[in-house]
């Protein structure tokens, strides 16, 4: 009688999220397109275009259910027929989450950017008009997260920022983000 022994080699089949109490550091980078609303009194003009934006950020994560994040926001130039803006800044935000499953989070954040403006008016090729405006106002959001293995992580996000300095445009963000926890 012989004696017969099979081993089968096992991959893991499923991802358990880690239960560390320590904060973990992560890094991620984003692309979204933006609706920019914009109305400048001085100037007496307004438009409504959309655009694209990048973003890249790093943070840390307490636990489970809360974040910090420090990031960069670079909103591609809007236009319309005579008028361009442009619009870059630096962000603080805390983000809550809400785990739905092993892999799923919703969550909502909320926050604070510093921005700057570039604006400009034409007629033709002639810049006849260019302010300047900077200022700090919040942003607000929510979105899905999904955790593709214990350190990469995907987002899907929609933001408002709300700037009521000398320009008052209305910024809607959606956006598609990788993340990597160290």
């Amino acid at each position: 009688m012989a004696l017969t022994t099979t081993t089968a080699m096992a991959a893991p089949t499923s991802y358990e999220p880690s239960s560390e109490v320590n904060p973990r550091f992560y890094t991620g980078i984003g692309y979204g397109q933006y609706s920019f609303e914009f109305d400048n009194d001085d100037l007496d003009t307004e438009f409504d275009d959309d655009a694209g934006m990048l973003e890249a950020y790093v943070g840390t994560q307490l636990n489970d259910y809360w974040s910090f994040e420090l990031g960069y926001h670079n909103f591609d130039e809007v236009s319309d027929i005579d008028q361009q803006a442009e619009l870059d800044g630096v962000s603080l935000s805390t983000k809550l989450a809400l785990p739905v499953s092993e892999r799923f989070k919703v969550y909502a954040t909320a926050g604070w950017l510093e921005w700057d403006a570039d604006l400009r008016a034409q007629l033709d090729d002639l810049t006849i008009a260019t302010t300047q405006a900077d200022g700090g106002d919040v942003f607000y959001g929510a979105g899905v997260q999904f955790a593709m293995t214990e350190q990469v992580r995907f987002n899907i996000e929609y933001e408002r920022y709300e700037l009521d300095e000398q320009i008052d445009p209305e910024m809607d963000v959606a956006s598609l983000s990788v993340e990597y926890l160290f």
